[in-house]
């Protein structure tokens, strides 16, 4: 049977379906500033980030080799340039992206991160301490178009960000419950208590003190998996 997943704003929620400038659905990260981030509660205390939910409907076995990319837009743009600019400056700010503060306190982070661990304290969520590369190393924080010598990472199927274990959940009767043998990778089937039936990534967009160009950005997020049962 052919399997396929839900990207929700809650955990067993209907899949994102935010109106979008050009009039397609998605996710809409809202309006961000220089020096801060969206979505955006409280910047003082670290608050404020996009919760992405992931499950599938396979019966029988996890899906498999699950990652997470971005690429052009490839819907009806509505944005302030073009699609191919806009995916061009969102590598550009990962790679360019030096932030030293989880909160974007100095204004030097930019571009559209993940942090892949689920119930990271809001203090501790996006601590750049914990960025990673590449889609290892240990670090559960990833940064799109980083790179070593150019933007190299999250930008295309090749160099797609895993799916890590710490962002793997198993919905216990409605509470999130962390289970008991997460792999990086996999996403268990409905109530899979050992590999987590869930998974969840939460998102920001920064923008950095430097930035002068406004309007609005589009990209896709492009989520890949594998399935063979």
């Amino acid at each position: 049977m052919a399997v396929s997943i839900t990207v929700s704003a809650t955990m067993g929620g209907a899949a994102y379906a935010d109106a979008l400038a050009g009039g397609d659905t998605g996710i809409d990260f809202g309006q961000v500033s220089t020096g801060a981030y969206t979505p955006l509660i409280d910047q003082p205390t670290n608050d404020g980030a996009l919760p992405i939910w992931i499950s599938h409907n396979a019966v029988v076995d996890p899906i498999t080799d699950c990652g997470v990319f971005t690429q052009q837009y490839s819907g009806t743009y509505g944005g302030a340039a073009t699609a191919a600019g806009d995916f061009t400056t969102l590598k550009n700010m990962g790679f360019t992206s030096a932030g030293s503060t989880a909160n974007n306190s100095n204004g030097d982070w930019q571009g559209l991160a993940v942090d892949m661990d689920w119930d990271v304290t809001t203090a501790n969520q996006f601590d750049p301490t914990r960025i990673g590369s590449g889609g290892g190393a240990g670090s559960n924080v990833f940064i799109f178009g980083d790179g070593v010598a150019s933007s190299t990472d999250g930008i295309d199927l090749s160099s797609s960000f895993d799916l890590k274990a710490a962002a793997m959940v198993y919905n216990n009767a409605a509470v999130p419950t962390a289970p008991t043998a997460p792999v990086d990778g996999k996403i268990g089937k409905s109530a899979d208590s050992v590999l987590g039936d869930n998974c969840k990534l939460i998102s920001r967009f920064f923008l950095n003190n430097g930035a002068s160009t406004g309007g609005i950005m589009q990209w896709d997020m492009v989520f890949n998996y594998s399935h063979t049962a």
